[in-house]
């Protein structure tokens, strides 16, 4: 009985990981009219866990990774920007990691400094 039972719980115990990375020019559209301002590189983090299939995270990991990056800096967006999704599992639970860097900017709408339209 031991024997069969051992197998089993190994397969219940034994973990998975897996992680995932994106990578974006930018997180908010920059037109040619636009300029921005570089303030410096930046990164943001958001965690959480799902236990029993119950997420106990917040609903977007990736969005508050980044605004956690962007309100680091004070800036109005980031630039060159890569996200990385790590999750780990259990059986019963997942523990779930999102980083965002990037470099941060202050953009200015509607052109260049001194530009005339």
């Amino acid at each position: 009985m031991i024997k069969n039972f051992i197998p089993f719980l190994l397969l219940i115990l034994l973990p998975a990981c897996t992680s995932v990375v994106g990578i974006s020019p930018s997180t908010t559209p920059i037109t040619s009219d636009d300029s921005y301002t570089i303030i410096g590189p930046t990164s943001g983090r958001s965690s959480g866990a799902v236990w029993f299939f119950i997420p106990t995270m917040p609903d977007t990991p990736s969005k508050n990774a980044r605004d956690n990056a962007i309100a680091s800096k004070h800036a109005d967006a980031l630039i060159e920007v890569t996200e990385e999704y790590t999750t780990f599992s259990l059986f019963i639970v997942t523990f779930i990691w999102t980083t965002v860097e990037g470099t941060a900017v202050k953009i200015k709408r509607g052109g260049a400094l001194g530009a005339e339209k």
